[in-house]
């Protein structure tokens, strides 16, 4: 992967925790690393197709000297702006340096470093409760409006309940959606989300508003105790495999080294 830095840009802000910080201000140093791929660029000799770094340059000087923040919540803003503005970076390194940092220690400086990729998430949603489709379009809405970019919708179906048998119909769908959010942020989002829309949990696969399932996360294996994926139970869910092989029939299951085409004939029998 081709990379594009900018090291130590030097800003003078007020930023920071303390009131002398915000009232005096101080020098940062910002440097950027982003992953990319500038082939087109340098064939066609386009910089449209690659990133002009001084126009970058002065994009986080103007958002830098903004309202004063924690300089957390600047790398944040930072890698959000960066990652909406330049789809063609694939993965960003942002490091902000507080050279005049108040510790009262002997050190060369203090800094926070953000490092983010895009990923391709696969979500399911299920609804049995209420106005189903409603429900759905208000999840998908909160997505975009949390800042994911939502590439693909399978359509909606309507399925008998699993695990749980006794209780209404359930409407379905999957979505592919981008993001820089790392997966058990992504995961806290969408459980924001649930939440929002009325989920309440009185039983395990009991009746639903809103259901949001992180099933697959591009080739990634994770296991942690608040997130599996592949989902657990995505080989043995139909209407997970049908929306699934609407949108990505070929891709391998990473554990199970299957076709999803394959898994959603197998269940069909």
């Amino acid at each position: 992967m081709d990379k594009i830095k900018i090291k130590d840009l030097e800003v003078y802000a007020n930023h920071g925790l303390f009131k002398e910080e915000k009232f005096l201000g101080q020098k940062f140093l910002i440097s950027v690393e982003a992953d990319l791929s500038f082939r087109d660029c340098a064939l066609e000799k386009d910089l449209d197709k690659s990133i002009d770094y001084g126009k970058l340059s002065h994009e986080i000087y103007e958002l830098f000297k903004g309202d004063e923040d924690l300089i957390e919540t600047l790398a944040y803003k930072l890698t959000k702006y960066i990652f909406d503005n330049y789809e063609i970076v694939k993965k960003l390194d942002i490091e902000i340096k507080k050279p005049w940092a108040p510790i009262n220690l002997p050190l060369d400086t203090a800094s926070v470093k953000c490092i983010k990729k895009r990923r391709n998430y696969y979500i399911g949603i299920g609804t049995n409760m209420g106005d189903r489709e409603e429900y759905i379009n208000r999840a998908i809405d909160a997505m975009k409006s949390s800042g994911l970019k939502i590439l693909e919708e399978a359509p909606i179906i309507e399925t008998k309940a699993w695990g749980k048998t006794d209780q209404a119909d359930f409407l379905n769908t999957v979505v592919k959606v981008n993001s820089f959010e790392d997966p058990i942020d992504l995961l806290h989002i969408l459980q924001k989300i649930e939440i929002d829309l009325d989920r309440v949990r009185h039983e395990k696969w009991g009746p639903r508003t809103i259901d949001l399932d992180i099933l697959l996360i591009d080739r990634e294996i994770i296991f942690e105790d608040e997130l599996i994926v592949p989902h657990p139970f995505l080989h043995e869910r139909e209407f997970v495999l049908n929306s699934l092989n609407e949108l990505i029939p070929n891709y391998f299951h990473p554990i199970i080294g299957r076709k999803i085409s394959d898994l959603y004939e197998d269940i069909k029998k």
